[in-house]
């Protein structure tokens, strides 16, 4: 082989290598193949879906996370949570100038501040009056908001600080009774009483029977003494607001919702909804909802200052003006209300003699009467909401064993210190009556109230 050929053979196994080098080196340098990095991205995006649906149903411990849960979305109103001791239906959490966040629920081991509800076939405690609000696991002793039980609610953050409120959430801490005075037995209550008393196996610490068309006090017992008035106060609220407005007049709901104890029952209403005054009267007699009450409270207090943009407190303690007015306007000697749901708070008291007799002017008052004798109500507000409500009345639910054909309300109480309420009504023939049970068990407000409304009907 000559020169050149060796030469040309050595030229071409240097570009062969060569070639081969940077073959080698593009191929390792290559970038990813585009349906290769697409499926990729594809499955981390989808990883990233699974952590924000996760991290919507639990907690984020990063520090920017809101901590206040049960908050709905974008809404504006919340709660946090009081302490209570127990909870649900307004028992709960101790007297500070704080108002207490507690809502009415009704529970029999564990008195609360609100009223009984049939929140899905579960009675709640009263939060109106203080003390901590349970659920009872009662079919027939609870108020469910049926179609709006599942509606994101609007409880949940601060509650406003109204300081001379004075909520009582924990009963253990407070030695309320210092804040009662006296109790006055003027000649009419002497009067009243002085009957030849039935005798009577009556469970209750304190109750009244009343024939309801004439006024005489049929049966009695410690009706002078002071006793708690629990949800049962929203028949003086309903009162207050039939003698201020007409029924179809429109309130929109507000900031007040702040105002509700977070173990009380609810009518779950929201801020920015726009409904009837004969809404709100429905939402707080049939379901016990204090949110309800306090909507009412804030619309006629503001209406009775004249004042189209007064503050809220001004509004609400306006209108627990007008209830002792009123209560005062009934012959009411011995009671004294500070909220507008019967949420037990220093300096609140009433007495089976004086809830009989505001129990008889909401007997004489047709639409309270046809409020207070459904058994549930479907209301659609002015603004669209549809919303259907339980009573929270065993009495005149037809379904339950504890019925009682003659009756045609009232209205439950429950809450830790006022313990199990009812003011009930019933006719039968031509004969009404009206009976008050007053700090008694959960068995014991039905039966007591049937044993008290047979006999009247009887006589």
């Amino acid at each position: 082989m000559n020169r050149k050929s060796i030469l040309g053979l050595i030229l071409f196994a240097c570009m062969v290598i060569a070639g081969l080098f940077l073959g080698t080196m593009i191929m390792i340098r290559q970038p990813a193949d585009f349906k290769y990095s697409q499926n990729q991205q594809q499955l981390a995006d989808a990883n990233d879906n699974d952590v924000l649906t996760e991290g919507n149903n639990k907690t984020d411990n990063s520090p920017n996370q809101d901590n206040n849960l049960g908050v709905a979305a974008g809404d504006e109103l919340t709660f946090a949570d009081a302490q209570k001791p127990d909870n649900n239906d307004e028992e709960t959490s101790e007297t500070s100038n704080n108002l207490p966040l507690d809502v009415e629920n009704e529970s029999e081991e564990k008195p609360i501040q609100q009223e009984d509800s049939d929140l899905t076939d579960v009675e709640e405690i009263d939060t109106d009056a203080g003390g901590i609000n349970e659920t009872e696991n009662n079919p027939d002793d609870e108020e469910t908001i049926d179609s709006y039980n599942n509606s994101e609610a609007t409880l949940g953050g601060n509650i406003v600080d109204l300081p001379d409120m004075q909520l009582i959430t924990d009963s253990s801490q407070v030695d309320y009774m210092k804040y009662i005075p006296e109790m006055i037995y003027d000649s009419r209550i002497e009067v009243a009483l002085d009957i030849e008393n039935p005798s009577l196996n009556i469970k209750a610490k304190s109750a009244i029977l009343f024939d309801a068309d004439t006024g005489k006090v049929l049966y009695h017992k410690n009706a002078v003494e002071p006793v708690f008035p629990a949800s049962t106060a929203k028949l003086l609220t309903a009162l207050v607001a039939l003698d201020w407005c007409m029924e179809q007049e429109e309130v929109t709901v507000g900031e007040e919702l702040k105002l509700v104890a977070s173990d009380s029952t609810v009518a779950r209403l929201k801020k920015g909804q726009i409904l009837t005054i004969r809404n709100l009267l429905e939402g707080m007699l049939v379901p016990s909802g204090n949110d309800a009450a306090y909507v009412t409270a804030a619309y006629v207090g503001k209406k009775s200052l004249k004042n189209e943009n007064p503050s809220l407190k001004d509004s609400i303690f306006e209108f627990i003006r007008l209830m002792n007015e009123k209560a005062k306007s009934l012959g009411v000697v011995n009671s004294c209300f500070k909220t507008p749901d019967g949420y037990d708070a220093i300096g609140q008291y009433t007495t089976a003699y004086d809830m009989g007799l505001i129990g008889l002017a909401a007997a004489d008052n047709k639409v309270i009467v046809e409020i207070c004798n459904k058994s549930s109500a479907r209301n659609v507000f002015v603004d669209g909401s549809d919303v259907t409500w339980n009573s929270t009345n065993s009495l005149i639910k037809k379904g339950s064993p504890r019925y009682y054909p003659y009756c045609m309300g009232l209205k439950t109480g429950t809450s830790t210190m006022a313990g199990k309420c009812l003011i009930s009504l019933a006719k039968k023939g031509d004969k009404t009556v009206l009976a008050v049970v007053m700090n008694s068990d959960s068995e014991g407000r039905w039966e007591d109230s049937r044993k008290l409304l047979d006999f009247g009907l009887s006589q």
